[in-house]
């Protein structure tokens, strides 16, 4: 866990890397619309000579023949500098077919503006006027001189507009066309306004940056690090703790119950004769130096069923090791020994005294039942086999008599 909070620190907080990543390094936003109006020019009983009309897409072509026409234009940017607006506004005759087949095309300018050093939101505009009579008799000509127009013909107002200069440190040019179209029936004439037209241009450049991460990684690494090293404190703190609280003969007591398990395949099981513990006696500081040694001097390791000790013959003398009891805090060891030990190795020592012939009488002469039958094997006073049971019993019998 600590190590994982360490990586995530790391990568985030230390080296988080780079990245590329897409910035806008400029803007440019250009707005256009178009208004209109017309004035009453003829008496009439509706309406008094000089009403502007300007609240209404739907003219009268009799009392209000001409329309008058204002196109505005104006951009946004966040920094901008020598910039130039220029307008061009033309009326589009044309007669076009039901599958967009244009049969026959005229255009005639309208008006033209051109503005230098615009500021942003600054608004250019430019005006003319629509004479609806004159349209209508341009039309009819054009169809007499033609013969027909097989399609239907529309009236439009195009502007195209040119925005051009420094934006944001960047050249820019920025180009929009708004049509307005003026569909003509007979005595009078609709206006279809395309409305606030808005076009927006940027201009990106590819960047290296550093990479950055969200706030989940940003604060749950360190949190992540901090219970990682927390734990792993309490953890060596607990093992420590638990460790100085074992005495010293309970850490010898399962440092030989950790050997007799690893080397249980090499111990045997079962009551040597009495006559072996006349031999002169080694005494070994572990069950370790005690396997070790009969490991290398091919013999095997006899554990004694009645004291819990381990026995191992090896030429004229017996290797003995006396495992420490489990609830003893003083180190005392198995009975019948003794408590001195040899560091690390196993070393002879005077003869021992002999056993009483109490402890071997007939009833305990017979070697005792393994886990591995197999295996149950004695010695005898030179190392070999020892006698079958019967000479056992009898050289038991006679040390009674002795």
């Amino acid at each position: 866990m600590a190590a994982v909070g360490a990586g995530l620190v790391y990568t985030t907080h230390v080296d988080p890397g780079t990245e590329t990543e897409t910035r806008t390094v400029s803007s440019l936003t250009v707005e256009s619309e178009y208004a209109y109006s017309a004035e009453v020019t003829r008496p009439n009983p509706v309406f008094a000579t000089g009403t502007v009309l300007d609240d209404r897409n739907t003219f009268f072509t009799r009392i209000s023949p001409e329309l008058d026409v204002e196109v505005a234009t104006r951009y946004a940017a966040p920094s901008a500098e020598d910039v130039t607006v220029e307008m061009r506004s033309t009326l589009v005759l044309r007669n076009v077919g039901e599958e967009g087949t244009v049969y026959w095309r005229e255009t005639e300018p309208l008006a033209t503006e051109t503005a230098s050093s615009v500021a942003p939101d600054e608004t250019v505009t430019a005006a003319f006027d629509l004479n609806g009579s004159a349209v209508d008799a341009r039309v009819a000509s054009i169809d007499e001189q033609l013969g027909a127009s097989p399609g239907e013909t529309e009236t439009l107002v195009r502007t195209d507009i040119a925005v051009d200069g420094t934006v944001g440190g960047v050249p820019t040019t920025r180009s929009q066309t708004v049509d307005m179209t003026i569909d003509r029936a007979g005595e009078t004439y609709t206006v279809d306004d395309p409305g606030l037209q808005s076009d927006t241009t940027e201009q990106t450049q590819e960047v290296t940056v550093e990479r950055s991460y969200g706030l989940l990684r940003s604060v749950g690494g360190p949190t992540l690090l901090l219970v990682g090293l927390a734990a792993g404190g309490g953890l060596w703190y607990a093992r420590r703790k638990s460790n100085l609280e074992l005495t010293a003969a309970e850490r010898e007591y399962l440092s030989y119950r950790d050997d007799r398990s690893e080397f249980d395949e090499w111990i045997t099981a079962l009551r040597l004769p009495a006559s072996v513990h006349d031999r002169p006696e080694a005494k070994a500081s572990s069950l370790r130096d005690l396997v070790d040694f009969a490991i290398d001097n091919d013999t095997g390791v006899v554990e004694d069923p009645t004291t819990g000790c381990f026995h191992a013959v090896a030429g004229e003398c017996v290797y003995t090791y006396r495992p420490p009891h489990a609830g003893s805090d003083d180190g005392t060891t198995a009975p019948d020994g003794d408590d001195e030990r040899a560091n690390g190795a196993v070393a002879p020592v005077e003869p021992a005294e002999s056993q009483q012939s109490s402890e071997t009488g007939p009833e305990q002469s017979e070697l005792q039942p393994t886990a591995r039958p197999e295996r149950a094997e004695s010695v005898g006073d030179d190392g070999t086999s020892p006698p079958d049971e019967t000479d056992a019993n009898e050289r038991d019998a006679n040390d009674e008599s002795s």
